[in-house]
Order: structure tokens, then sequence, then C-alpha cells
């Protein structure tokens, strides 16, 4: 489903749109929805990095232990299972 919308582009950046859409053939609809896919995708892409980044930090301070057992013990109990 499409949705109409009513935008207001400075001269120039009306020119690049025009530019763009010859360029690649394709309606200034679809280079601006191209655009904006691509900048929420970027977005996204930066977000998630920032928040492994909070993750890494936290990492320094991992035992490796959960409770009082370690990780390799409670895989060495499972046995087979894990």
């Amino acid at each position: 489903m499409k949705v109409r919308k009513n935008i207001t582009l400075s001269r120039i950046a009306n020119e690049y749109l025009k530019f763009l859409a010859k360029e690649k053939k394709k309606s200034q609809s679809e280079v601006i929805e191209e655009l904006i896919e691509k900048e929420a995708k970027e977005y996204e892409s930066r977000k998630k990095l920032k928040i492994f980044e909070e993750l890494l930090k936290g990492i320094s301070s991992y035992s490796g232990k959960i409770g009082n057992k370690t990780i390799q013990q409670i895989k060495e109990e499972m046995g087979d299972e894990f």
C-alpha cells in the first residue's frame, strides 16, 4: 500500500532528486524510498553495534561462572546431553 506525502525540498535537493531519478531510471518516489530504507538500515546497524560494544565492555568482568560452577563443570555434569 502506498501513502501520499506532500514534502518541501530545497532547490538543490530537488535538482539532486531529479538527477538521481534520471540516472537510476526510477521515479523520484522510488529514489526517496531507497534512500530512506538505506538510512534506516544504517541506523539500525549503528544501534546494534552500540549495544554490542556495551556488552563487550562488561565481558572483562565476566568470570565464566554460573553460581558456584564454571560453564565447563556444568557441561561435564550434563555429559552427552550438551
